[in-house]
Parts: structure tokens; C-alpha cells; sequence
């Protein structure tokens, strides 16, 4: 397993009775990119796929009874297996753009139908592009939707309901999640409110010296400590995180279990995760790295962040202004969406209970055949 905070909820938490054992194997979680180990192991893994017919697969052997691989690397072994998928082409090692694709999603199909396994995607949108990619309802019986979920590490928090607002916004990737649409529309709005935005952020030294006149606006420069953190969320009314290319969004959770409504863009999964006008509310962006089919729009995010640096966007900019204004103005719809996504981690689709409970029996049905 990685140590994405996914993956942390999983070994921390298991079901009742089960014990995972950690093999790193080829990952390249917690290697920094650009060194010498990130590029031997990716040069390897590729260079083993291209040896063994293009399948995003590697064989393990283990004396455990069951092999939970992660990213939607595929196994070789006569034991059960699951992988855990964000999005459809992470089972062909996101290597779309390669001539021989076609023959390289027609040997996944094979090689995911003839064992006993099961690809468990992060949510439904992650489902929808899995068939968008493949086509194919051949292996519709080996896939099953686990969400994520998020322990709780705070007690339930009142929160006031007179005073100030307080936006909060954390992440280290500016232009990929609207860092500056998220400002630019709290700047426009913060000279008719009482509100401030904490802004956590790898905020570029120009955007910061644009708005450094807002008093209102806390820039603070990412990233920082877990306990900091967590001391931000207890200090906040609201989060806010307009994404453009987030699979998931496992902070979206973190938000939720911390009590807190959101602010999030309508793409992919964000919609099961922010369920609008219950657990907060959902804006519109003209531009996302998702098609139709939840499959990718733009080459790579480094095209999309390209775009959006040179290109900010004027609609995503305008709704997020009336979200956050509706939010300042309705202290009411703050309580009642917070404490809603506060149910859902702590006992709802979110929850440690929930998904257990689900891949104990996808366990055990594996372990049966």
C-alpha cells in the first residue's frame, strides 16, 4: 500500500479481524519526484509493462491470504485480490495517449475477467469512466464502489452563529484548484461583508502582492503542519476548495468530519461527496480536466493548470461570489450543512463502520471462490 491519507484510513482502521501486512513493492508514494529512486522505479515498472504485453500488472507473491493493491495496479496471483481505482485509466497506468492503447485495454479486460478479483473504484464517477474507457460489460460483476471514509480526530464543534465569517482554503496546488478565482471572488465580496478568508496555499508572490491590500485575506504559505491544520478547521465557518481536477477529494471529508459546510465545483465525484444544498453547495466552472465520460479533457494537468493561469475563469469567479455571499448571509444553512456532513463521516457512506463492513464481505466473497 501507499500512504496517500486514503490509504492511512484503511491500515489504521481495518475490518474486525483483518490485519494488513505493508509492501511498497515499486510504488513511488513518499519518493520525491525528479530524484533518482522516483525515476529508476517508474523507468522500471514501464519497462517491466512492456516486457509483460502492456497489462498495468506485477506478480506477488505472499503467504497472506488476500492482496489489496492500490492505484489500479493490477496482480499476478493465483490469491484474491482488490484494487482500488480513483479514475478508469489508473487501470492501464494512465498511458492513454500510447499508439497501442486499444490493444492494451482489450488484455486489461482479459486479464481482470479471468481472475478472482475485484477493482473497487473510489466513487460512481470513477465507475461511469471505467466503462466510458473499456466499453464493456464483461467484467460489470468484478467491480464495486467503496467510498473512501475519515475517521473523526475532533469532538463536534459549536460553532457561533452572529459575528464574522471565515472562509478557509488549504491545498499546495494554486491553479489546479482556483487559487485565484477563490480570491478574486472573496476580494469582490469582502467590501460588503463582515467576512475573512484564511488562505492556505503555495500562493504565487504576485497573486499575493495583487491582494496584499485585503486586510481580510490571511495568506499563509503551504504547507503546514497536520495540527495546525486541524486548529484552522476549528477556526473556520466554511470551507472552500472549487477543484478542477480532484478524482475524490479526501479533504472534502476531512472538512466534513471537522463539522464544516462547503464550498466545492460540480465535477466528477465532488457532487457525491458535497451533496448540494444539504452538506453545502456546489458551483458551476467552465472549465474542469474531465469530458462528458469523466474521462480526460485536457492532455495532462499541467495543460489544464497552463490554461487556467493564463485564462481565469469568469464564471466559476461570479458563482463563487453568490455561494459565498449566500453563506455570510445564512448562518442557518453554515449549522445545518455542517452538522449534515458531520453524520455522513461519522456514520453515513463515509464512514470507518460503513466501509468496512462492505470490504469485509467483498473480502470474504473472494476468499469463498
Amino acid at each position: 500500500m501507499g500512504r496517500h491519507p486514503f490509504y492511512n484510513e484503511i491500515v489504521n482502521y481495518p475490518p474486525a479481524g483483518v490485519r494488513y501486512n505493508e509492501a511498497r513493492l515499486l510504488t513511488t508514494r513518499g519518493v520525491p519526484k525528479g530524484s533518482i529512486k522516483y525515476k529508476v522505479k517508474n523507468i522500471a515498472f514501464s519497462a517491466y509493462n512492456r516486457l509483460s504485453g502492456g497489462v498495468n500488472a506485477i506478480p506477488i507473491r505472499c503467504k497472506d491470504e488476500l492482496i489489496f493493491s492500490v492505484g489500479g495496479l493490477l496482480v499476478k496471483s493465483e490469491k484474491p485480490w482488490v484494487t482500488d481505482v480513483e479514475q478508469g485509466y489508473a487501470l492501464v497506468g494512465y498511458r492513454q495517449r500510447e499508439k497501442n492503447i486499444e490493444s492494451i485495454k482489450r488484455k486489461t479486460v482479459l486479464f481482470i475477467r479471468k481472475h478472482n478479483c475485484k477493482i473497487l473504484p473510489w466513487s460512481f464517477a470513477a465507475k461511469k469512466s471505467i466503462w466510458s474507457l473499456f466499453h464493456t460489460k464483461v467484467i460489470e460483476d468484478k467491480i464495486e464502489v467503496v467510498y473512501p471514509a475519515m475517521h473523526l480526530e475532533m469532538d463536534e464543534i459549536k460553532r457561533k452563529r452572529r459575528g464574522s465569517c471565515t472562509f478557509l482554503y488549504v491545498n499546495r496546488n494554486f491553479y489546479g484548484k482556483s487559487g485565484y478565482e477563490t480570491i478574486k471572488a472573496f476580494d469582490n465580496i469582502s467590501k460588503r461583508y463582515d467576512a475573512n478568508l484564511i488562505f492556505v496555499s503555495n500562493t504565487p508572490k504576485e497573486v499575493v502582492d495583487k491582494f496584499r491590500k485585503n486586510k481580510k485575506i490571511n495568506f499563509i504559505e503551504a504547507p503546514i503542519p497536520r495540527e495546525q491544520v486541524l486548529e484552522l478547521y476549528k477556526k473556520s465557518d466554511v470551507f472552500v476548495l472549487p477543484t478542477l481536477f480532484d478524482c475524490f477529494g479526501v479533504v472534502f471529508l476531512e472538512a466534513m468530519a471537522a463539522g464544516l459546510p462547503i464550498i466545492a465545483t460540480n465535477i466528477f465525484a465532488v457532487p457525491e461527496i458535497v451533496l448540494n444544498e444539504k452538506t453545502g453547495l456546489l458551483v458551476n466552472t467552465e472549465v474542469q480536466l474531465y469530458d462528458k465520460g469523466y474521462l480526460f479533457a485536457f492532455p495532462s494537468t499541467q495543460h489544464l493548470y497552463d490554461y487556467v493561469k493564463k485564462n481565469p475563469l469568469k464564471l466559476l469567479i461570479k458563482d463563487l461570489e453568490l455561494k459565498m455571499s449566500r453563506l455570510i448571509e445564512k448562518r442557518n444553512e453554515r449549522v445545518s450543512f455542517g452538522r449534515e456532513g458531520r453524520l455522513l463521516v461519522e456514520r453515513g457512506k463515509f464512514s470507518i463502520e460503513h466501509r468496512n463492513k462492505k470490504l469485509k464481505r467483498i473480502y470474504e466473497e473472494l476468499l469463498r471462490r
